[in-house]
């Protein structure tokens, strides 16, 4: 399978389950997958670690 033929199919998963984007991301950043959203991946997971932070004081 070419990286391209699975960029489009997760891509296609990601739009039917939104939630399996965090789980990606959250896999990619803690395993240190390198990818070409990496970056990408750890701002959305500080995102969200901050929006608890905020929202349980």
């Amino acid at each position: 399978m070419s990286e391209e033929e699975r960029e489009r199919l997760k891509a296609k998963e990601q739009r039917k389950n939104p939630g399996g984007a965090l789980n990606d991301a959250w896999a990619q950043a803690h395993t240190g997958a390198p990818s070409g959203s990496g970056c990408l991946a750890l701002l959305i997971i500080a995102a969200i670690i901050l929006l608890l932070e905020t929202c349980s004081k």
